[in-house]
């Protein structure tokens, strides 16, 4: 076998066992303590040894970050992914020409791993991954294409000599440039996303075209990769659209009339969806809507959104979905600023693999700004499955912006009312840039201490309690905030923790800080419960 296929073996090799793990039925059977004793004390034992290493794997590997925001888990990864892929550029390569066709071929295989889906988040559930996680993986893959690439293109050019306008090099130049300007525009992703995403696409389908055209010309082996590539790619494409008409046409409707209630700032919206075909909502999920009467150029792209909150029917099924949205640019602005409460709405998703907090008795939740979004959904799922009275639920909001907090009252005081007899969810809010900074706390506008304010910005080495390290069961801390508090809570929890806490890293991150909040305009938002 040659090195190149070895390596393609390894990358299809990697990405099948990912599929098996997501997709494969797992169950688990307790070991019957009045069996044999020997085999009770052989499970404590393995318990025990299992817990001590993912303890010191958190504390010492994945946690710890080396070079800003690289941690020491995806450092050992990307390690071995690059020497494993460099030594595989130089052995059994003897000439320039055998060097420039395996960086070639090493490029072709990792363009392709850059194709699964047209829609990241389908790539991400397929694979069991988490968003964030499938990005970096993305992006990776995309790097080593372009090196692939380069050198491939230096070397063939060193031996065969500059020939642009026979067809070899033409498709090959072609596919380079639009690999490189898929490159390029990912400086301005942030500020026109929508442009970036839909460019993104269509220069991935030409340089797709063009590198297939360029090996089939050549007749060789790589036009397998193409070509398994091409297929898997085809059939993402068309699984994602039967679902997309599946999911918003029926017999009597097609699509959804949504409506929008703006708030009175004009910085926050709502977004009620009527489902035409109710589904399952988890926690975190998010869905895509398209939305063509906002604006002109809003019928060419959707726009992704993480559930809010969700209304079920007797099965147990979203009937009618809630976002909100926040007033940035694009979309978002213009959805805000237009006069009609009602949109023609077609739903792409829900996306997102689903995160079971079940098995947590101490919780800790760290949300800033909008960020409290993502973490109403969780709220609201471990109230419902109530499967430990005595667990614990403590959300620490940084609230930049009344249109945040009146956005969310509603909820908070359903969420408060629902756990009226165990009394297990706290709230504290923190005021940030307030001019009395980190003053005692006070309790707001809730009966039983469910609810306190802080003045100043969230101090995560306070937020995180003696009792939440203490406390029985297992621990989590999940996190929807701006950068630096995402920093600072990991290095309170790998410096305190004795025990397994996990971290959580929520899809939906706040990027921009917003203006503050400043308290005592709007003190009855809450209400006693």
């Amino acid at each position: 076998m040659e090195p190149e296929q070895l390596y393609a073996a390894c990358l299809g090799g990697t990405l099948l066992l990912l599929l098996v793990f997501r997709f494969a039925p797992t169950s688990y059977r307790p070991v019957p303590t009045s069996d044999r004793r020997w085999r009770y004390w052989i499970a404590r034992l393995f318990r025990f040894t299992y817990r001590k290493l993912c303890f010191l794997f958190l504390k010492h590997v994945l946690y710890p970050r080396l070079f800003g925001h690289i941690s020491r888990y995806r450092f050992i990864l990307q390690s071995i992914y690059w020497a494993g892929t460099i030594t595989c550029n130089f052995v059994g390569t003897h000439t320039l020409s055998s060097m420039a066709a395996r960086a070639g071929n090493i490029a072709v295989l990792n363009f392709i791993s850059l194709l699964l889906a047209g829609r990241i988040y389908i790539a991400a559930d397929l694979l069991g991954l988490s968003y964030r996680s499938y990005l970096h993986v993305h992006r990776t893959f995309a790097m080593m294409t372009f090196v692939q690439t380069t050198l491939h293109t230096v070397m063939s050019i060193r031996e065969h000599g500059w020939l642009p306008y026979e067809q070899l090099q033409f498709y090959g130049i072609l596919g380079i440039a639009a690999c490189a300007a898929s490159f390029i525009i990912v400086v301005f992703r942030k500020w026109v996303y929508e442009v970036f995403i839909k460019m993104h696409y269509w220069l991935g389908i030409l340089a797709l075209g063009t590198i297939w055209r360029h090996i089939y010309i050549q007749r060789v082996f790589a036009q397998l990769y193409v070509l398994v590539g091409s297929i898997i790619f085809a059939l993402t494409t068309l699984l994602h659209w039967v679902l997309l008409v599946l999911r918003n046409v029926t017999c009597h409707k097609c699509g959804s009339r949504a409506s929008v209630i703006r708030g009175a700032d004009l910085q926050t919206a709502q977004i009620d969806i009527p489902v035409n075909r109710p589904f399952t909502v988890r926690a975190g999920m998010t869905v895509y809507i398209w939305m063509p009467g906002v604006s002109l150029l809003s019928a060419l792209y959707c726009h992704p959104f993480t559930i809010a909150w969700w209304e079920n029917n007797d099965t147990g099924k979203a009937t009618k979905i809630t976002l909100l949205v926040n007033r940035r640019s694009g979309f978002t602005r213009n959805l805000i600023e237009h006069r009609a409460k009602e949109f023609i709405t077609w739903i792409d998703g829900p996306y997102g693999n689903f995160f079971d907090l079940r098995p947590y008795q101490r919780i800790l939740m760290l949300a800033s700004g909008v960020g409290i979004t993502a973490q109403i959904s969780y709220i609201r799922e471990l109230l419902e499955a109530n499967a430990h009275p005595t667990r614990s639920i403590f959300v620490v909001w940084e609230v930049e912006e009344e249109g945040n907090l009146r956005s969310v009252h509603h909820w908070m005081n359903e969420l408060l009312t629902q756990d009226k007899h165990s009394y297990i969810l706290r709230f504290g809010l923190y005021i940030p840039r307030n001019p009395k900074s980190h003053g005692a706390p006070e309790p707001w506008n809730s009966l039983h201490d469910r609810i306190w304010k802080m003045q100043g910005p969230i101090d995560t080495w306070k937020a995180v309690t003696q009792e939440f390290w203490k406390g029985p069961g297992n621990a989590l801390v999940t996190v929807s905030a701006y950068g630096a508090i995402r920093r600072e809570i990991r290095k309170v929890i790998q410096a305190n923790m004795e025990d397994i806490v996990d971290l959580v890293e929520l899809p939906f991150q706040p990027e921009i800080n917003r203006p503050v909040f400043t308290p005592g305009k709007r003190r009855g938002v809450v209400e006693e419960v």
